[in-house]
């Protein structure tokens, strides 16, 4: 009983708040579903059947009722019909009526029945008769409760003449009986109300379904409309940034590489000074740009690590040559510590060193006296999750209290009467967060005034592999009875492939220097030379060398143009047997030929683009090297054009174009040929002759884009 009373509650709250229009169309349309008026047909039948039995009827007066009920329930039938193909914007009242007028007069014709099928004398006939009405309308009932006008006129023109008859017939069965028949009634039409209450409740959920179904499509289609939008607009900030990058970075790369080779020319103090100037303040705005630029990007844009994991301890080295020149200026000690079992860390080579980079040249930057050291170590979190823990620690002024919290923060800055004294936005150590987040690390700060100041932060282990083996594997047999030369920059990776190779009665030269490996190579004869990546293209142009070179070519690093094979370092001491097999089994021995034997078979100076790489750094020169490739194409295009059609004064504009992009670079070779095909032009040689030069020309132009591309991958993309 309760929830009945719960659920009228909620019918009558229901009425509350959708309009009665709405319900009481609802509860006809209901009236109008119900209605099955063929269901009188057994009652009718049976009735006609007792008063045939109990008295001389003529059977056409006795089924004159059922006759009427079928006329009847044609008709209903019909307005039935009607109903479901009228106007949705048609008064529900009107149908209502119209129900309730076919409703008394299928009662009325019940009343004709009952008076025609009433046996007088017989109350067991009677009984039977009221038994038959009783069921009668409760199976009405069930069809007209939803309206109950619709009921009462049906009750009372079918149940009254009965009632009637019965109590005329006297005696006190009969008149009990009349009562009982009123009162069945009665008790049917008051639940009309709870039938009508639980019929709201029903339209009532209905009508909110429809509502929550048209405000889910409508907050689709908003959505939709947001994702589109938000898509639209996630392809124009990587357009802007794109555009951004490429249109401020290519002219300032330009810039700066062509200061850069301003620097090296001859020079008095004043201009050279104004000349670091510029460099300084370019270096500076290029940083500004990264940092800005990466600071911008999505912060649900997550970072791949690579699966192999980048080298900690090479990373700290390349930041330590690359700020060494700072320290040693300021006086300041700058070193590394790497634990021996130090684990690969599972990010971005590229990355972490971008991130050791400031954090050691903040560092730098802020300390007067004293130093700063990198610490590398394992760590193992709570979970026993193993991480790769950096800490760089410096001898500073330390940082605030006040203000510790906050040096994450883009723009940023920390004090200002100390930092406005030095450049920077204030965005670098931002910058540093989001990357060490994105690879699944953390970052932060202690520090104590006085005292210095350590940043750190971890950097997930990499599952692919952990530590370097110190032995040699059993995947590849070890070499043996091979004379090698080996000059690697670091002393620990020389020790490494000593211990890999002399036990076997292999025969090891180690170069202390990169003099020492070149007088080496062009003096004695080895079967192999293992040298580092930045130094395989200096042994390579050794006048006399023949000597086949395996270049050890860290992560990100670019591919030495006079190694024969190249090898990722660090390696496994199987990997390196390996190659070292194949190289002795299917090498290219034709290597007969000294390149610095022949300097204007050389396409490019891989020195010079070597030196300009470490001033300049990689990014940089790609940029700068992008930018001459672009230029000498077309260049290359306007002098084919020129050539057809022997517009010698347009190839000779042309070529002198060439001459200076290619002699700001260091191609001597493609500067001669353009510089000749000029001169050529001036001096007005024969067409043949021309013709030959300039295809010399673009000759070199395409051996020094292949040269190029074959160097630095990332051009040929």
């Amino acid at each position: 009983m309760q929830n009945v009373y719960e659920d009228l509650q909620t019918a009558e709250a229901a009425e509350e708040t959708v309009p009665e229009r709405v319900l009481f169309a609802g509860r006809i349309t209901a009236l109008f579903a119900l209605s099955q008026h063929y269901l009188f047909l057994p009652f009718a039948a049976l009735c006609m059947a007792a008063a045939l039995f109990h008295q001389t009827l003529d059977i056409w007066i006795a089924s004159l009722p059922l006759v009427l009920q079928i006329a009847a329930t044609v008709a209903v039938g019909r307005l039935k019909a009607a109903f479901e193909a009228r106007d949705r914007r048609d008064d529900p009242l009107v149908w209502a009526q119209r129900y309730t007028i076919f409703s008394g007069v299928v009662g009325a014709i019940w009343g004709v029945g009952a008076i025609i099928w009433f046996v007088p004398d017989s109350f067991p006939a009677q009984a039977y008769l009221s038994l038959a009405f009783l069921g009668l309308t409760a199976t009405e009932f069930i069809a007209r409760s939803a309206h109950r006008p619709a009921y009462l006129a049906h009750a009372a023109l079918s149940l009254g003449p009965l009632a009637v008859m019965l109590l005329i017939e006297g005696g006190p069965y009969a008149m009990m009986s009349s009562v009982l028949v009123m009162f069945f009634g009665g008790v049917l039409y008051s639940y009309c109300g709870t039938i009508e209450r639980m019929l709201n409740e029903s339209i009532k959920l209905r009508y909110d379904n429809a509502e929550l179904v048209s405000d889910l499509s409508r907050q689709k289609l908003e959505a939709e409309a947001a994702r589109d939008a938000a898509m639209a607009s996630e392809r124009a900030k990587s357009a802007f940034f794109a555009t951004i990058s490429h249109e401020l970075r290519t002219p300032l790369n330009a810039i700066l590489g062509m200061s850069q080779l301003l620097e090296r020319s001859e020079l008095d103090d004043t201009q050279r000074n104004h000349v670091k100037v510029m460099l300084d303040a370019g270096r500076g705005l290029t940083t500004l740009l990264d940092d800005v630029i990466e600071l911008a990007r999505g912060q649900d844009d997550r970072a791949i690590a690579p699966d192999d994991g980048a080298d900690a301890a090479q990373a700290a080295r390349t930041v330590a040559r690359l700020l060494q020149p700072n320290a040693w200026e300021k006086r300041l000690r700058l070193s590394i510590h790497v634990a021996a079992d130090t684990p690969l860390a599972a990010v971005d080579p590229r990355q972490l060193r971008r991130v050791l980079l400031k954090l050691a040249g903040n560092a730098i930057k802020f300390t007067e006296k004293g130093g700063v050291e990198i610490v590398i170590a394992p760590y193992a979190s709570e979970d026993g999750r193993e991480f790769v823990r950096f800490r760089v620690e410096d001898t500073g002024p330390g940082i605030p209290p006040e203000i510790l919290d906050g040096v994450f923060e883009p723009f940023a800055r920390g004090d200002e009467s100390y930092s406005r004294q030095h450049n920077g936005a204030g965005v670098g150590l931002a910058v540093s967060r989001r990357i060490v987040e994105s690879f699944g690390g953390e970052i932060g700060v202690t520090s104590e005034l006085g005292s210095g100041t350590t940043f750190w932060f971890t950097i997930p282990a990499s599952q692919a592999s952990t530590h370097m083996s110190d032995s040699p594997r059993d995947d590849a047999p070890p070499p043996s009875a091979l004379s090698f030369l080996v000059f690697v920059a670091n002393e620990d990776d020389r020790k490494q492939i000593e211990a890999w190779l002399s036990p076997f009665g292999n025969r090891l030269l180690l170069a202390g220097t990169l003099a020492e490996a070149v007088g080496a190579a062009g003096r004695e004869s080895f079967d192999l030379v293992i040298a580092g990546a930045d130094s395989a293209d200096a042994i390579a142009a050794t006048p006399g060398s023949r000597v086949p070179i395996l270049a050890l070519t860290p992560p990100d690093t670019r591919q030495p143009e006079g190694a024969d094979v190249v090898l990722r370092w660090p390696a496994r001491a199987g990997a390196l047997y390996a190659t070292i097999a194949q190289m002795a089994g299917g090498l290219d021995a034709k290597r007969t030929v000294s390149k610095s034997a022949n300097p204007e078979a050389a396409a490019i100076d891989a020195k010079a683009i070597a030196e300009l790489e470490r001033s300049l750094g990689l990014k940089t020169l790609i940029d700068i090297l992008q930018s001459y490739l672009e230029s000498a194409d077309g260049l290359a295009k306007a002098l084919n054009q020129a050539l057809t059609n022997e517009d010698w004064t347009q190839a000779g504009r042309v070529a002198q174009d060439f001459a200076g992009a290619a002699g700001g670079l260091g191609l001597a070779a493609l500067t001669a040929a353009a510089r000749a095909l000029n001169q050529a032009t001036r001096d007005g040689q024969p067409a043949g002759d021309l013709k030959s030069s300039a295809g010399n020309v673009l000759s070199q132009h395409i051996r020094v884009r292949d040269a190029l591309q074959r160097l630095y991958p990332d051009l040929a993309a």
